[in-house]
């Protein structure tokens, strides 16, 4: 009896190690998988980076240009489109792009298989800015070449960390004064705040920098009145006063 206990407990032990085997091999062929997986998917990745492997073969640029030199946009990019389909930094395009003055917006996305479009958004001058900048109409202020700023833009003026402050006012006051055939030729803040509307009809409008909506509505009603009545120009109309208005005439042209 004693012997065949013996022989069970010597058979539940080679049992046991046979098991551990099986799961020392389980282990064994799950890691050699992974490791084949592994520099599987290395190998991809190497291939893929190489420039060979699906090049860009069609660089697409598409946009409505009218002051954006094309051949220059090229030449801007060219040296940031690097690498194949997979591997070219389209911010890094972008961000070239968008170097160039006359460029306000870009978008840049493959097409497989071979293919990078971009498309360019240029700037569209509400008015000049300052001495030699232009300012689109979200506040964008950017400095073309010189010989490139058309003349007949308005004139707006100011901080330019408040330049989209400046075009809010612009377009407010000029659709409001619109009506009264008042065309806005300079706009101009001051370091202060203060408002200065000049208009077409040479006409100068001093506002300040307190209640300067209100003010606007004031001379709006104002000015019909001042105009039916003047015998002489209207050089300039001071609205800064709490209870009246100081007006400056000239010579009738």
């Amino acid at each position: 009896m004693a012997t065949k206990g013996r022989t069970k407990r010597t058979d539940a032990i080679t049992a046991k190690k046979s098991l551990d085997w099986r799961i020392v091999l389980r282990w064994t062929s799950l890691l050699t998988v992974l490791a084949l997986l592994g520099g599987s998917v290395a190998w991809g990745i190497t291939v893929l980076r190489d420039p060979a492997v699906l090049p860009l073969t069609i660089v697409r640029i598409d946009g409505d240009f009218k002051n954006l030199n094309r051949r220059t946009l090229e030449q801007a990019v060219s040296q940031a489109i690097r690498g194949n389909f997979f591997t070219v930094d389209l911010d890094r395009v972008r961000n070239e792009a968008l170097k160039l003055a006359w460029v306000d917006q870009v978008t840049v996305r493959r097409i497989w298989p071979g293919t990078l479009n971009m498309w360019v958004e240029e700037q569209k001058p509400l008015a000049r800015w300052g001495k030699d900048q232009l300012v689109n109409a979200r506040g964008g202020v950017f400095k073309p070449e010189a010989n490139s700023i058309k003349s007949g833009l308005p004139l707006l003026d100011g901080p330019e960390e408040l330049a989209a402050d400046v075009v809010e006012h612009y377009k407010l006051m000029g659709n409001q004064l619109a009506p009264l055939d008042l065309i806005i030729n300079r706009i101009v803040m001051d370091d202060r705040g203060a408002w200065t509307v000049d208009f077409t009809q040479g006409i100068e409008l001093k506002l300040g920098n307190k209640d300067t909506q209100r003010r606007v509505d004031r001379f709006a009603q104002l000015y019909p009145r001042l105009k039916q009545e003047a015998t002489q120009r209207i050089k300039r109309v001071d609205m800064r006063y709490a209870n009246g208005v100081a007006v400056l005439w000239g010579e009738t042209s």
